[in-house]
Parts: C-alpha cells; sequence; structure tokens
C-alpha cells in the first residue's frame, strides 16, 4: 500500500549530472555521493531544494570548486565526524575559502554561506578515515553566479 506522502521519503536519486561517476566508490571524485537532489528531483517533488549528500573517501577536488562561485540562496556546507569516540574529529582536513580568507577544516562543522557571498575552491587535503559532507540550501538546482550549473564556468 501506498501513502500519499512516500514521494518525501527519498532514498534514491539520479546521480549528481556534473559528475555521474561520484556515485561509485572507485573514481576520480573524492566522494562518493548517495543523495543528489536538484530541480526538485525533475518536478516530482515540489518545493525540494537543493541536498547532496556525500562519504568522502581520498583527498582532492573537482573541477567547478577549484574556482570561486557565489548563490542567490544561502547554503550551508555541513562537514561531519564518524568516529564514535569523538564525533566533533572530523577524520580529516578540508580546505574551505570564504571570500579572500582560507579556512581550514578538520572538525565537525556547519559552513553558512550567505546568498553572494564567494566561496571555495574546497579541496579535501587529508583523509584519515571516512567523513560525511553534506551541502544544502532553499534553491532549487545549483546555479553558480546565477547560473544553471550545467552552464556554470569550469
Amino acid at each position: 500500500m501506498s501513502g500519499k506522502y512516500d514521494k518525501y521519503f527519498i532514498t534514491e536519486t539520479p546521480p549528481h549530472p556534473d559528475h555521474p561517476q561520484s556515485r561509485n566508490i572507485v573514481s576520480d571524485v573524492p566522494w562518493c555521493d548517495s543523495l543528489c537532489i536538484i530541480n526538485e528531483l525533475g518536478g516530482t517533488v515540489e518545493g525540494a531544494y537543493y541536498l547532496e549528500t556525500c562519504m568522502v573517501l581520498r583527498t582532492g577536488t573537482i573541477d567547478y570548486l577549484e574556482e570561486s562561485h557565489t548563490h542567490d540562496f544561502p547554503e550551508y556546507l555541513l562537514f561531519l565526524g564518524t568516529n564514535p569516540e569523538d564525533q566533533f574529529d572530523l577524520g580529516g582536513e578540508v580546505e574551505v575559502w570564504m571570500g579572500d580568507e582560507q579556512h581550514t577544516v578538520n572538525r565537525t562543522c556547519a559552513v553558512f554561506v550567505p546568498p553572494g557571498v564567494p566561496h571555495c575552491p574546497m579541496i579535501v587535503r587529508r583523509v584519515d578515515r571516512p567523513f560525511i559532507f553534506i551541502s544544502t540550501g532553499p534553491g532549487l538546482g545549483r546555479e553558480y553566479d546565477g547560473q544553471a550549473a550545467d552552464s556554470a564556468p569550469r
């Protein structure tokens, strides 16, 4: 029996269109995506704003995170440690830029990025054990500098 709210329990999504290979454990992307919600999942979940959940497995970055960009909406970048003995120990190190400031994330952390604030590069510098990265914001798609992700500068 299916319920009227079933569509709001999202357990599978299409791969991220900018780096579909990140759905695979082994790829050239430092993380493995598990959920990628953009454009209301093709219109099937009206009002669902963008969310990407990843398990960070190795060092590196991807092209569009090497350059600074902005969004018209606020964004959260969440870095979550997976050490059951110390949930605040990230288990790695990530270089994150906001404006012209470089920051090092090595503890569980929520980075709030206000609308219009330049952010990135974001580079995974060290992985001692896998950790979780989540990005989300009240936009419908991944827009960079007001452009849709598929037309964003690389």
